[in-house]
């Protein structure tokens, strides 16, 4: 395989990709929050820019350029977020995947550190 044909299943791949991530953004499949979503997107960009070294277009570079420094900022901002989500749970509880669970569910009914707080972590502590 020359550098051209190997150039150019470069590029389709980075096009195959932006359509299938867009795609699966759309039907529901992924969403953009998520990390695999912005990979996709930077190894698309990534792809396509790999292509356009042989045939070299100054706006294209450009948009793919800037498609990796968004796409990387976004995924930045989504493995900052998941950071400061993660509920502290203390090292003591048996079942710790146990009390994510129970603090999961207080959180969606809004009283994570109300009146059943204690009592989720009794709960938990004993394997409830």
């Amino acid at each position: 395989m020359d550098y051209a044909t190997f150039s150019a299943t470069i590029g389709l791949l980075g096009v195959a990709l932006y359509l299938g991530s867009y795609a699966a953004l759309q039907t529901g499949w992924l969403r953009a929050d998520q990390e695999a979503y912005a990979l996709l997107n930077i190894a698309a960009a990534a792809c396509v820019l790999l292509e356009l070294q042989r045939n070299y277009n100054l706006p294209s570079v450009l948009i793919q350029v800037s498609w990796i420094l968004i796409s990387i900022v976004g995924l930045l901002r989504i493995r900052t977020r998941k950071r400061r989500a993660r509920p502290i749970v203390p090292e003591w509880l048996p079942n710790r995947h146990l009390e994510r669970s129970l603090f999961r569910m207080e959180v969606v009914r809004g009283d994570a550190l109300g009146s059943n707080h204690s009592q989720m972590y009794r709960h938990a502590a004993r394997g409830i």
